[in-house]
């Protein structure tokens, strides 16, 4: 196995010497040796590149183990801090982002610069980090720092340099991305700087976002009210010994991995469990689970967080033999893909049914991303529905989520991910397959029952299909759709000029209704304007007439009285 020779190399370069130096606490070289999820940190945090750099992942290695010895993070204990570090809310665990990824939650304003002992808050982020990674090594986690109401007397430069050491070396492979909500106009200048010390792939995991935005990573009901959430509740701190303890994750069995498997990390990620098996989710802690070797990847550029999937040489010949003899069964729904019908099979509605065609986009012939297509599955049934679903390549691709519930009504999007190393031609991309395979069961199964559920299932009970892989590149998409697009036009060509022609005859009788009422009320018109000027002029008529009558009366009287003066 891949994580075997990872490990034998990494005693022969640096292992044993360090060990006999004292340099490395021999339970971590116990837990590095017998657990496979705890390895696959250091495996997965080599992987930005193409291909896996072991020689990074060596001394990523060798800075943690000897940084965790100087500073005793194996015997760290919730005791040693003042009871006032947990009840202040600063730093706490609560809620889950879209992917379940639980969220460290870092309550920015209650920091006060020069005020806080540096050294006890870096030990209370490292308990954290470390009772986290001894119960869900394989699970990422969510950094959400509360910016809201900061200042530059909240910003310390030293516990942002140890946070980012932190995501980097001591704890690799443990972010899933950060989130910096509300940055204040005066803090970025500051940030500016902090992005100095930061790598391109590592800026590449941080966003920014604001109430508008952050629902593009949380749902609203894992969100406090104040970023635009339905959570009213305040952060308190209940003491449960039980719940604080690091656990001793050497007691814990050794965990094998096979991509094929299902692991839990899959099955928690699934909004159908979660809100069907614990409706308070927002008291829910970390959980305890276990998964497969994953390759390293970024969130992708829509705000969704990704997870990873399985790597391993002997389980994916096995996989690839067992896929290439199933038979069909399940049909699958995919958004973007050639076959767009909805078909139903066993009580799933899926579409379409035949392949997965990834578009992937290059610059110089280079490929930046990761290529993203979507899978969607509904229960139009009665009963609830498990699947999984298994990859010929599993080093090639990432399925999320892998395996879940799906209750009778609802759907589920499944995203899957083509890594970017393979996303050229050589990696021969159309002669993969998904095998999709689902069981209808009677009874809601709680996620900590579903991993032994497949692992005792009857294979007679299984429904199965295979689902084609292809690759295209974005140009030849665009131009596929716009040929797409000129068919359609030209099929649809004489029926829209139909429709035009009798929308052209409908308009026009109306506008000829139109003027032609129009002409009616215009003469109406005419006739009262005729009927108005007569009266009008008659009205002068008369005014003229009566004033002159008037004048002709006053003036005969006077003549007459000026004679019979004269006469006298």
């Amino acid at each position: 196995m891949f994580d075997s020779r990872f490990r034998n190399r990494n005693e022969k370069n640096c292992g044993s010497e360090e060990i006999a130096a004292g340099n490395y606490d021999h339970r971590d070289i116990q837990r590095f040796n017998e657990i496979d999820d705890y390895t696959n940190m250091f495996i997965q945090h080599a992987q930005f590149s193409e291909k896996f750099n072991e020689q990074r992942a060596l001394e990523v290695f060798n800075l943690a183990m000897i940084w965790r010895k100087n500073n005793s993070v194996y015997d760290i204990s919730p005791n040693i801090f003042p009871e006032n570090y947990f009840d202040r809310g600063a730093i706490f665990f609560k809620h889950f982002d879209l992917n379940n990824n639980p969220i460290l939650n870092f309550v920015v304003k209650t920091f006060h610069k020069g005020e806080e002992d540096n050294e006890m808050v870096k030990r209370f982020i490292i308990y954290h980090l470390e009772r986290h990674i001894r119960r869900s090594p394989e699970q990422k986690i969510v950094f959400l720092f509360d910016m809201s109401e900061t200042g530059l007397k909240h910003l310390d430069f030293d516990i942002v340099r140890f946070i980012i050491a932190c995501v980097q070396t001591n704890f690799p492979n443990i972010l899933a991305y950060m989130l910096i909500y509300r940055l204040p106009f005066i803090l970025t200048a500051a940030w500016k700087i902090i992005k100095g010390w930061l790598s391109a792939e590592a800026e590449y995991f941080i966003k920014f976002v604001d109430q508008k935005t952050i629902g593009q990573y949380i749902s609203p009901d894992q969100l406090f009210t104040h970023m635009g959430g339905s959570d009213d509740s305040k952060y308190t701190h209940v003491p449960d010994p039980l719940h604080d303890s690091v656990d001793d994750m050497n007691s814990i069995s050794k965990k094998k991995v096979t991509f094929a498997d299902t692991n839990t990390s899959e099955i928690l990620s699934s909004p159908t469990v979660n809100s069907s098996i614990d409706s308070n989710s927002s008291n829910r802690s970390p959980q305890v689970a276990s998964s497969n070797v994953t390759t390293l990847s970024s969130p992708n550029v829509s705000g969704s967080p990704e997870q990873l999937t399985t790597i391993g040489n002997e389980s994916t010949s096995l996989t690839r033999k067992s896929i290439l003899q199933r038979p069909n069964g399940l049909l699958l729904t995919t958004n973007g893909h050639a076959d767009n019908d909805e078909k139903v099979y066993k009580g799933l509605i899926i579409v379409p049914s035949d392949e997965i065609i990834f578009e992937t986009t290059s610059i110089n012939n280079s490929f930046q991303q990761d290529a993203i297509q979507t899978l969607t599955l509904k229960n139009s049934g009665n009963k609830i529905i498990t699947y999984k679903i298994k990859t010929t390549s599993p080093e090639k691709f990432r399925v999320k989520p892998g395996c879940s519930l799906l209750l009778p009504g609802l759907s589920a999007s499944i995203t899957v991910y083509l890594l970017k190393a393979y996303c050229n031609s050589s990696s021969n991309i159309q002669k993969e397959k998904f095998l999709i395979i689902w069981t209808v069961i009677d009874n809601e199964i709680k996620q900590t029952q579903l991993a032994d559920f497949w692992k005792n299932v009857s294979p007679s009970l299984l429904h199965e299909h295979r689902l084609k892989c292809s690759m295209m590149s974005a140009h030849a998409s665009m131009k596929q759709s716009v040929s797409q697009l000129d068919i359609l036009t030209s099929t649809n060509q004489s029926q829209e000029n139909s429709d035009m022609q009798r929308t052209l005859n409908d308009a026009l009788t109306v506008q000829k209704t139109l003027l032609i009422q129009t002409s009616k009320d215009l003469k109406q018109i005419r006739g009262l304007l005729i009927v108005i000027f007569v009266l009008l002029l008659f009205l002068l008529v008369w005014d003229v007439y009566k004033s002159t009558f008037a004048s002709s009366s006053f003036i005969t009287p006077s003549v007459s009285t000026s004679i019979n003066r004269n006469e006298l």
